[in-house]
């Protein structure tokens, strides 16, 4: 069941994203949230609007951090379908993370501290997950400089997918099509790496 608190986070993280931080007040997150406007419900749970925004950021580092258990029991043996799996995990993610970033877009300049802490604990955690799950999938084939570029490479793809479709709408391409040429992508490079990985490392260089 949503706790109220939750129902806070999720409603101002809404009209964070659609209105700006300094657009939206007080009184319309209580009542988005179910509260009465004005009433002091939101002061109940969070200190005040930062604080509220805080606690998105935290709430979105917790569910990162679930999959930290899920990278060591991808089943082995088949790298298409697992990079599959996760390049459809990582748009579903993407998609849940788009208001935050919206707001940090929008509002940053104003919290830079909040901006330094999406950079290191979900940002950067991000990207070390992806090193983790391309080690366990590609390990084999690719060493670490071709792994961290892959890996930098393929969250790039999967982030301007979500962007632009947050941005102007439905992409031309669906999600199946764009998932099925990213593996693609990712494998055709671990396989040139595995045929000729002197080239491939000095071409990264």
């Amino acid at each position: 069941m949503t706790t109220t608190r939750e129902r806070i986070v999720t409603e101002a993280m809404r009209l964070f994203a659609a209105q700006g931080f300094r657009g939206t007040t007080v009184g319309e997150i209580e009542q988005a949230a179910g509260l009465a406007p004005r009433a002091g419900g939101l002061y109940k749970h969070f200190r005040s609007k930062e604080d509220v925004l805080e606690a998105a950021i935290e709430r979105r580092v917790s569910e990162i951090a679930e999959f930290d258990p899920a990278i060591e029991m991808l089943p082995l043996g088949d790298p298409r379908a697992e990079l599959l799996l996760v390049g459809r995990w990582g748009l579903t993610e993407l998609a849940a993370e788009m208001p935050l970033m919206k707001v940090v877009q929008k509002d940053g300049d104003r919290f830079p501290e909040l901006v330094a802490k999406v950079r290191e604990r979900i940002i950067a955690r991000g990207h070390r997950q992806g090193v983790a799950i391309v080690t366990r999938i590609l390990g084999e084939t690719l060493d670490d400089r071709q792994i961290e570029a892959l890996v930098s490479v393929a969250l790039g793809a999967l982030v301007g997918y979500r962007i632009e479709e947050t941005m102007f709408g439905p992409r031309p391409v669906g999600e199946e099509d764009f998932l099925e040429a990213w593996v693609e992508l990712l494998m055709a490079y671990a396989a040139r790496a595995e045929a000729a990985p002197t080239a491939v490392t000095s071409e990264a260089g």
